[in-house]
């Protein structure tokens, strides 16, 4: 079981969470809205919450399963008409915008408790839910709380799906020293006064961003400062003057084969 510490900082710190109605879901307990809920089948198990955010706690209990926690059957449950035990306060289960998961592994009590993985309740977090393992007196680490408004939840849906099915990273193209001469010389005429004899299509011209845009970020990694305004020229000579090259401007082999060693990409001549 990981520390408190390893959790970090409470992303809500300071955030109002028994005010649901306030925040435009109408009553809870004992006036519970029922015919409002709907049941959410995710991760093996079935939960019964608040109808508008039903797409999102589906999504977050995926979310949790492909993390690799397991959501236990009969720990797991959402809409309970009552209020927040010993007291007459409105549970944010009576509203069917809590969720409690594995409570035996995750106990309420006076100390902290929990087998949860932090990036499990990150995920959560993330996605406008408060974590019980946040208070103070009586950590509740089984339980997750929705404090967004209505307005909120297709934001918060859109973030939980991206977390289920991220978009594939961006892959770096192979570095082209042809093109890479070819705006160099382009540079080299501008720079002079001169009209350039020739010009980048518009993919070419995407290439050499990317190419700029990497040497900018590698330059800021050395510790030299980047304002991504410079000229390819100008900003080659910096990148060969941090890394112990002939500072020529000239995008040559040995300049080619520094940038592909340190960002990762492959060479054409």
């Amino acid at each position: 079981m990981a520390a408190r510490s390893a959790y970090g900082a409470n992303p809500h710190a300071g955030a109002s969470r028994n005010n649901a109605q306030a925040r435009g879901w109408g009553p809870g307990w004992p006036n519970a809205q029922e015919s409002k809920m709907a049941t959410v089948a995710a991760a093996g198990v079935k939960v019964r919450v608040r109808r508008e955010i039903a797409a999102l706690v589906q999504t977050l209990l995926q979310v949790t399963e492909k993390l690799g926690y397991d959501v236990k059957v009969g720990q797991t449950w959402g809409f309970a008409n009552r209020p927040i035990r010993g007291t007459k306060t409105p549970s944010n289960h009576s509203w069917g915008l809590a969720v409690d998961i594995n409570s035996l592994s995750n106990p309420m009590g006076s100390t902290f408790k929990t087998d949860l993985p932090p990036r499990v309740v990150s995920a959560w977090e993330s996605c406008g839910f408060y974590w019980g393992g946040r208070y103070e007196n009586r950590p509740d680490a089984m339980h997750f709380e929705y404090i967004g408004r209505p307005a909120d939840v297709a934001a918060h849906l859109a973030k939980a799906k991206a977390l289920l099915n991220p978009a594939p990273a961006a892959v770096a193209p192979p570095l082209d020293l042809s093109l890479l001469m070819k705006q160099w010389r382009i540079d080299k005429a501008a720079r002079a006064g001169q009209k350039p004899t020739e010009s980048l299509s518009a993919s070419e011209a995407h290439w050499v961003s990317w190419y700029r845009r990497s040497y900018g970020i590698l330059l800021t990694r050395k510790g030299v400062k980047y304002d991504g305004r410079e000229t390819f020229l100008s900003l080659t000579q910096r990148f060969q003057k941090a890394y112990g090259l002939v500072a020529d401007g000239i995008p040559g082999p040995k300049t080619a084969d520094m940038l592909r060693r340190l960002a990762g990409y492959r060479v054409q001549a």
